[in-house]
């Protein structure tokens, strides 16, 4: 049985996923976790837990509370708010993004799901029908942490085999 973790739930793409995987798998089966309360629906819906994201040992802690197996990780600093404070940004997106994913292999989790935007590619890269490998020259602190997020994902499928798995947005 999958028992699913979304961290980032109390925000606009966390507050929708977490909803629908409750109605897909089951509201006992799908754990909400942010820094912050989410919404009431989320709330009044499932299991929450408050999470740090940069206190692996909290993950940790959730983890084996509830036997996680599949972990959504949708919590970052977003363009706008990243620039006014961007060593912060990178601090939350690439810590954040570390201790998920090292404690996903250490801990056996079978997979992680880790969204990447376009915002990786950037003024040099083609406008139209984009292909997956472009010009990537991101300027914003936000795409930057995507596409070096992108690349670490990959060395970590490569390297530990895990079933990491991003889109671009």
């Amino acid at each position: 049985m999958k028992k699913i973790l979304v961290i980032g739930s109390a925000g606009q793409i966390g507050t929708d996923l977490t909803l629908t995987l409750r109605k897909l798998f089951g509201n006992e089966n799908v754990v909400a976790s942010d820094i912050r309360y989410p919404s009431d629906e989320v709330l009044d819906s499932g299991i929450f837990e408050t999470l740090n994201v940069m206190k692996p040992e909290q993950l940790v802690e959730i983890i084996y509370t509830h036997n996680i197996t599949e972990i959504y990780h949708l919590a970052a600093i977003l363009s706008g708010n990243a620039e006014k404070d961007p060593e912060f940004a990178w601090n939350l997106n690439m810590g954040g993004l570390f201790n998920v994913i090292n404690v996903a292999r250490d801990n056996q989790v079978r997979r992680v799901f880790w969204p990447s935007s376009i915002a990786a590619f950037g003024p040099n890269s083609q406008k139209t029908d984009t292909p997956q490998y472009d010009i990537m020259d991101p300027t914003t602190v936000y795409g930057i942490s995507k596409l070096a997020g992108e690349r670490w994902i990959e060395y970590y499928n490569n390297r530990y085999d895990m079933d990491i798995r991003s889109l671009r947005y």
